[in-house]
Parts: structure tokens; sequence; C-alpha cells
């Protein structure tokens, strides 16, 4: 038995040493980008931009063993979940937290930002909503984004949800265009469809926030064990710098 207890012991040193060895000769992180959610991620002609993309390289400056690969590719909620599910991706940015997100995933550092989720109608139209319960007296149609934890909770309280596009800007116009009395975003996306498509003088934001929640990085939980680690200290300087906030206040007023 003894014998035994010492060779697990051995193994198991062996294993952590040569996960130290990796992370100190530095660690590639595969990330996806996430579809139709400027400003936290776009796609330019020669390069993604947007906060994600931002945070990213200010996390490789301050821990340089670390390498994100894979944003030029961008997939839906659904398949950045099922990407840390099945560990072809090591890890998320800014994603807020659900049950299925806790048990495929762990959240590491400090909060990146805070989302809240409000709702638009069209320029003109004189609804006022001051809760959840509102929406579902009422009865009307929201668009909001598929697989967002918001839309669930949106249709847990029993508001009429149309959800079938994950996609933020045709929820927005599928309201102007009167399928769905409000459209449901987060408020830094929101902001952004308004001013870079001009947008302002037909939509009213409703001043209720019906959801706020911190958004974090996530990491699979098949990724490297030395990664959480490396990647939550980062983030921890980076928001006690002030720099992660200085990214999305550059971002949310980006037309």
């Amino acid at each position: 038995m003894k014998t035994y207890k010492t060779a697990a012991w051995r193994l198991s040193a062996l294993a952590f040493g040569l996960a130290s060895a990796g992370a100190a000769a530095g660690m590639d992180v595969r990330v996806a980008a996430q579809e139709a959610i400027a400003p936290k991620w776009f796609q330019l002609p020669d390069r993604a931009a947007g906060i994600c993309p931002d945070f990213i390289a200010a996390v490789e400056r301050i821990e340089p063993r670390l390498h994100f690969t894979g944003y030029r590719r961008s997939r839906s909620l659904p398949g950045i979940e099922t990407g840390l599910e099945t560990g072809s991706l090591d890890a998320a940015c800014a994603l807020i937290p659900s049950a299925r997100r806790h048990a495929i995933a762990v959240p590491v550092g400090k909060y990146v930002y805070i989302t809240r989720h409000m709702l638009a109608v069209r320029a003109g139209d004189p609804a006022v909503v001051r809760d959840m319960q509102d929406l579902v007296r009422m009865g009307a149609l929201v668009t909001s984004q598929r697989g967002s934890v918001f839309t669930d909770g949106l249709k847990t309280a029993g508001v009429r949800v149309d959800d079938a596009s994950d996609d933020n800007g045709l929820n927005l116009h599928k309201m102007l265009g009167g399928h769905g009395r409000f459209a449901y975003l987060n408020e830094l996306t929101m902001k952004h469809y308004l001013r870079s498509e001009k947008l302002e003088a037909r939509v009213r934001v409703l001043p209720v926030v019906l959801g706020a929640e911190p958004a974090y990085f996530w990491v699979s939980r098949k990724a490297d064990p030395a990664l959480p680690a490396m990647l939550g200290a980062a983030i921890d300087k980076l928001k006690a710098s002030g720099e992660l906030d200085r990214i999305t206040a550059h971002w949310s007023a980006e037309p």
C-alpha cells in the first residue's frame, strides 16, 4: 500500500510539474467571437474589433504567456457554450452566469462589466413598463436574442417572446417593422445599433432596466488546469488598474 501511495504521489507531482512547465512556456487559448453582439464583438475586414478583442489584447500584454487564438471566427451564443462544453474552446469573454455555464466552465477573476438589459419601442409608442409583470399583463410580443440568459428570464416570467434569431440588430429591426411591440437588448448593443444605424429618431428606449448581471471571462472545465489562475490573475490586475472599465467606456461611446 505504501508503494502504491508513493507511486500515485509521484505521478501527481509529475502531472503538476508538466502543467507548470507548460504554463511557464506559454499557452494558446482558443476562443471564438460571438455573432451579432457589437460592440462586444464585431469583424472588420482585417481583424476582430470591439470590447472583447481589446480585453484580450490587454490580457496578453499583462500576461505574455497567454496567446488567444481563433476569434477571427464567429459563433452563435449556443455555439460558444457547446465549444466550452466539448473543450473545442478554452475560454469565452464576457458572459453572465447561468446554471449551464457553471456546469461546463468556471468564471475567472473579477467581472469585466455589468450587462444591463433594456426595452426599445417605436418612436411615438406611449408604452410605460415598470417591471416584468407589466410586460406579462400587456401580452405584447417582445423580440429577444436566442440563447440569452435574459431571454430565458422573460420566458420564465410568462412574457410572449420571439427569439427565432440571435442577431440583435435583426431583432431591433423586426420590432421597427411591426413584428413585436418591444425589442429587448443589452444596453451596450442597443446604443451601438441606434448610433451606427442612425435610428435614434425612430426608436424610444424605455428607462426601466429589467435585468442586470456581471459578465465574466469563463474557462472550460476541459481546458488546461493552469489557465484559470493565470487568466484570473491578469483580469484582476486589469480591473484594479481601471483598464477594463476604460475599454468598456471607449466602446460605449463609439458609433
